[in-house]
């Protein structure tokens, strides 16, 4: 035996989650840095670092280490979707409908900007339409990130959070009906052109109704206890991604749905506005430097300028939706401006989606997704500080 068997092998072989530990630090300090001394969103401090630490400028992450972390990125998006979806009143849409209308609107003229402007630069409709459905999206980390930050409240923010959770809502119905053209280009068949959007939204609407209502059920038991109300919720959110990541659905959809039906569905008021407080924090990190090892920045030079076509375009969709229908949504006009303005982030979502679906549908790849995956570069630095500036403008930031 050897005498120094207990001593570890040399060269070190690091797992990965000491890389990601890295990172988190990395981020923390960065995010840290740039809201204390630049007085900029935190968030981007966190993407920089993730950005800085990805594969393709230090090896820090290697391609593996996103895949094998992906459970623990889902649930905190998870969390923090599940915080989105708790503050949205929906029965504020029945009380006043400009507020539904406003948000089809935009979302309508965003999509169709976006897909005018790709097909005119020789995209297909396919690749045209799945462009146009991720920038329908606005970013519910960024606008959930800089909420909370600023410690915003007011007309301005809670029409933002509302937005924001109908877009990403919109998006991902969108895209999974978009599915069933990949199919029909892949020939697949039509069961499964049909049966697998239906599968999407069905399965993640019913995993969110369920978890839900046996989330509501468990505050029977446990009273207004603020810590025990957390950790229920907690509990609810790694149930909920756990399922829909094991049934092939979707996170974003059920973790939204699921948030706002258990405050829909609350009528004796059991349940207190959760925070997630330094779990939410800690989840936000991980959300956005991760995101920032993701994005890929080698296609950047030759797309730049049909993915600043793209950022503009979709500034201006969401810009005329929102102003459009500013007398009736009972908001005066200049507010309808920074609202628009605040709606700037794109979903970093974007990211994952186009991966995984590249992945699953080659057809996909190509000098399009990477206009898409460029805009969405573009928009995790000019997005944040255009919703960062408008909650300021608006008045509402409270430090």
């Amino acid at each position: 035996m050897d005498q120094w068997f207990f001593l570890p092998s040399w060269p070190l072989r690091a797992s990965s989650l000491l890389w990601f530990a890295i990172v988190l630090i990395a981020a923390a300090a960065a995010g840290e840095a740039a809201g204390r001394w630049l007085r900029l969103p935190r968030l981007l401090g966190y993407l920089a670092a993730g950005i800085v630490a990805g594969p393709q400028l230090t090896g820090l992450l290697h391609p593996g280490t996103l895949g094998e972390l992906r459970l623990l990125l889902d649930l905190a998006i998870g969390l923090i979707l599940f915080e989105l979806g708790q503050r949205v009143d929906l029965n504020w849409l029945r009380r006043n409908p400009g507020l539904l209308a406003t948000s089809l609107l935009e979302s309508a003229l965003t999509f169709l900007a976006v897909f005018s402007v790709l097909s005119a630069l020789g995209s297909r409709p396919l690749i045209a339409g799945l462009a146009g459905a991720i920038a329908v999206g606005t970013s519910p980390f960024a606008v959930m990130t800089i909420t909370r930050e600023l410690h915003a409240e007011g007309q301005v923010t809670e029409r933002l959070l509302l937005l924001t959770t109908l877009n990403a809502i919109y998006a991902f119905v969108a895209l999974a009906l978009l599915l069933a053209g990949m199919h029909l280009e892949e020939r697949s068949g039509w069961l499964v052109m049909v049966l697998h959007p239906l599968y999407l939204i069905g399965g993640s609407l019913a995993i969110a109704l369920a978890t839900a209502g046996a989330l509501l059920v468990l505050l029977r038991y446990l009273g207004r206890q603020e810590d025990a109300q957390v950790g229920a919720a907690i509990a609810v959110v790694i149930l909920a991604v756990t399922l829909t990541t094991s049934l092939n659905l979707s996170v974003v959809l059920s973790l939204l749905a699921c948030g706002a039906l258990t405050r829909t569905l609350d009528r004796a008021r059991r349940f207190a506005s959760v925070r997630f407080g330094d779990v939410g924090l800690l989840a936000t990190i991980v959300v956005f430097a991760l995101t920032g090892a993701a994005i890929e920045l080698k296609d950047l030079g030759a797309v730049v300028l049909p993915a600043l076509a793209l950022v503009v375009v979709r500034l201006l969709g969401k810009a005329a939706g929102v102003l459009a229908l500013a007398p009736f949504s009972a908001l005066s006009v200049r507010k309808s401006g920074l609202l628009a303005l605040a709606l700037m982030p794109m979903s970093l979502m974007a990211v994952i989606l186009l991966k995984e679906a590249s992945a699953a549908y080659p057809v996909l790849s190509g000098e399009a997704t990477a206009v898409v995956m460029v805009a969405v570069a573009l928009m995790e630095v000019l997005g944040p500080l255009a919703t960062h500036y408008a909650l300021r403008a608006s008045g509402e930031a409270r430090t």
